[in-house]
This record gives C-alpha cells, sequence and structure tokens, in this order.
C-alpha cells in the first residue's frame, strides 16, 4: 500500500489514514503505520506515530500528560525489506508533565523497541548482534551492511553477548594469547619527544576444557 503524504506537513494521531495491514508488516511494536511514500531512489520512507499509551506517561513520576509541547520527527534505524532501502520516520510528541512534585518538566514519546536516546530499533540491534556472535560476521561488515557506525554495531553485540554469556567456570589449564589489532603508531608526549603505540588485545581461553574464549582486554601488560 503506497500512501502520499509528502504533501503533508503534519501526520495528526487519529487520521484516517491510518493503515492496520501496512502496520502489521512493518510489525515495529509501538508504533503505527499512517503512511509510505517511495523516492526516485526507490528508498521507501514509512511515517509511523505512536501506538503505545504508555509513551504519554512521564519516567518519572508516571503520571499521564495530556499537554502537548511540540511535535518532532526522528528517524530511527530499522531492519532492512528487501532491495529497497527503508526509512522510517517517527512522529511524535514531546510532552509536558504536569505533576508539580515531579522535577522532569517535559519528556518525549519512548517505546520498548526504540527506549530515550536510542537511534535504532531493537530488533536492528538483535540481528546486528546475532549476525556477529552466532554467524561469525565481523564488526565491520555487519555495520556497513546496516548503514551504522562500528561503535554501534559493536555495542548491539556486547548487548546480545551479556545476555547470553554466563559468568566462566574455573578452569584447569589457562590460555592467554596476545593478538595486534590494526597497526602500530606514532603520537607524542608533552616533551616533543615521539613514541611509537602497538594496539596488542589479551585474549584469556580455556585450554583443557570447552568454554572457549573466556575474555579480551586491551593492552598485554603484567597486570
Amino acid at each position: 500500500m503506497i500512501l502520499d503524504v509528502a504533501k503533508h506537513s503534519r501526520i495528526e494521531r487519529g487520521a484516517g489514514a491510518v493503515s492496520e495491514p501496512t502496520s502489521l508488516l512493518l510489525g515495529l511494536e509501538g508504533v503505527q503505520v499512517v503512511g509510505v511514500e517511495r523516492r526516485p531512489d526507490r528508498t521507501r520512507v514509512v511515517d509511523v506515530v505512536t501506538a503505545d499509551g504508555g509513551a504519554a506517561c512521564c519516567p518519572d513520576c508516571g503520571d499521564r500528560s495530556s499537554s502537548v509541547k511540540e511535535r518532532t520527527i526522528t528517524t530511527p534505524r530499522d531492519i532492512g525489506y528487501g532491495p529497497d532501502p527503508i526509512l522510517l520516520r517517527w512522529n511524535k510528541i514531546r510532552w509536558r508533565c504536569r505533576n508539580q512534585a515531579c522535577e522532569r518538566s517535559t519528556f518525549t514519546e519512548a517505546i520498548n523497541q526504540v527506549p530515550a536516546r536510542r537511534r535504532t530499533t531493537g530488533r536492528l540491534r538483535e540481528q546486528m548482534g546475532l549476525a556477529i556472535g552466532d554467524a561469525a560476521r565481523s564488526v565491520i561488515e555487519v555495520a556497513a551492511a546496516h548503514g551504522v557506525s562500528w561503535p554501534t554495531a559493536h555495542a548491539a553485540f556486547c548487548e546480545v553477548a551479556d545476555r547470553v554469556l554466563q559468568q566462566p567456570q574455573p578452569v584447569r589449564v589457562l590460555g592467554i594469547d596476545e593478538t595486534r589489532r590494526g597497526r602500530p603508531r606514532w603520537e607524542r608526549d608533552p616533551d616533543g619527544r615521539w613514541y611509537r603505540i602497538d594496539p596488542w588485545d589479551t585474549g584469556f581461553v580455556d585450554l583443557a576444557g570447552d568454554q572457549g574464549l573466556l575474555g579480551q582486554v586491551t593492552g598485554r601488560t603484567s597486570t
């Protein structure tokens, strides 16, 4: 279903253009599709509004607000659909908190899939984390495939790893392996003298068991 929303500068919540079938196809919990347009480069722009009633509640005191301060648009990264790029355009509201006892004066809508200050959806972070952890794809490859930065893809992997991995058990034989990451570089100290920095990581592995890599730290000092 293609709806031309480019002519509308504002999309009102509850408008008749809301499309349930398209919302089901998008499958992003907490938002509802109100329009889709296709640009000349075949990018599909999907306009959504918040469908989670709890997003109007102050995150500090929990009071529901009915006072709109302003409307804003964000474009969180989401998973892809087919060969054409998808641009998610979230039309959301900044509310005023009217609770006099609450220290927060305003707050912007957030949902479980896109919490406050997040620029990616939870399902995209999950997909990237599994691609790195389960499929053994490199962080830089996954970041490029999803159009995000290396730190964003790496953080997604860490989220998945922290949730899945358990604390390691004591080992009988501990292996320590030093690995150079990247090229050495030269830096200058406060006295103007140049010194060389070798980027190393130290990994700890279970040599006699089946736990594999137990942990990794930056550097290779005796500590």
